[in-house]
């Protein structure tokens, strides 16, 4: 029996679907979720993950299944039985399952309900995006992009051929990059310095990225060139973030790029309202230094014949 799950294109909502693991729960955004199912048979990979648990045929389309309670080591007893139920996702144009014990509820929460993780899980690399409650539960946010890489060996961004000259000019470009994922600020810090832009300042959620960007401001010296932002954050989104730094009378002329999984034919309206400079789908980081680079010439930033030489 499938239940298709549909996405609200609300920005100023967040809805979660709730599964749990064991005795934990936790939550993944509906724009993730493509439908959920009935546990199913599998053929079994070689040499694959731990996780891994096999393929399965989903209509005309093969899949991965990943057992999430062996990457979190938390095993209920539904899984042991054989039963559970199948997430079915997709990130970066990347569809799979997600084995997990139940699947509980759909909840309708905002970013500022969700708390990114503490700043030792951070520093650790956890794979965890942010931590929220529901009538008093705790729910963890997973980091999908991480797991995704880890697992199934996909990365969360392709690396294009660095620049071969990286003029000082680039050197002096300050970036904001906002990401909740810290497999994904680290490809892009990666990528970002292959181009010769490392000047980077790390932000782990919207609200920091917010804050950071004001804070610099204020300092004339030292104000922030452009950002680029994930979408789906803690505290603030990356469409509220776009949306305050636009309506500041002092920072609406710094550009703003998004950078998700989530600009899509039917999200890109949404983020131009917001007021979004440029939108790039994840994992396309070469449109990505595309647009980085158009936005710095568009706001002044730049001269064309600057990055040309």
């Amino acid at each position: 029996m499938a239940a298709r799950v549909s996405v609200d294109n609300n920005t100023d909502e967040l809805k979660l679907l709730i599964f749990r693991l064991g005795k934990t729960l936790f939550g993944i955004n509906v724009s993730r979720v493509r439908e959920v199912i009935e546990r199913t048979k599998t053929i079994s990979l070689p040499y694959s993950h731990e996780a891994v648990e096999g393929v399965f045929k989903l209509r005309e389309e093969v899949l991965t299944l990943v057992k999430l309670g062996n990457y979190f080591d938390m095993h209920g007893e539904e899984t042991k039985r054989g039963e559970g139920a199948i997430i079915v996702v997709e990130f970066n144009n990347n569809r799979y399952g997600i084995l997990v014990d139940t699947v509980e509820e759909i909840k309708s929460l905002t970013c500022g309900d969700i708390e990114p993780p503490a700043e030792y899980l951070i520093d650790s690399g956890a794979p965890l995006t942010g931590i929220t409650k529901v009538n008093e539960t705790t729910i963890l946010l997973a980091d999908f992009e991480k797991i995704t890489e880890e697992i199934l060996g996909i990365r969360c961004t392709n690396e294009p051929v660095s620049a071969s000259e990286n003029p000082d000019w680039k050197h002096d470009i300050k970036i904001i990059l906002a990401d909740d994922s810290s497999t994904l600020r680290k490809s892009m810090t990666k990528v970002l310095k292959g181009f010769g832009y490392d000047n980077i300042i790390i932000c782990t959620n919207g609200r920091q990225a917010w804050d950071t960007v004001r804070k610099m401001k204020i300092d004339d010296k030292n104000p922030v060139d452009i950002v680029i932002s994930d979408i789906e954050m803690p505290l603030i989104d990356g469409l509220k973030l776009t949306s305050m730094i636009k309506q500041d009378q002092d920072l609406r002329d710094t550009p703003v790029i998004l950078f998700s999984s989530l600009v899509n034919k039917e999200n890109r309206e949404i983020g131009r309202k917001a007021g979004a400079d440029a939108q790039v789908s994840k994992p396309d980081s070469e449109e990505l230094i595309q647009a980085l680079e158009k936005c710095l010439v568009d706001k002044g930033r730049l001269k064309l014949e600057t990055i040309n030489n």
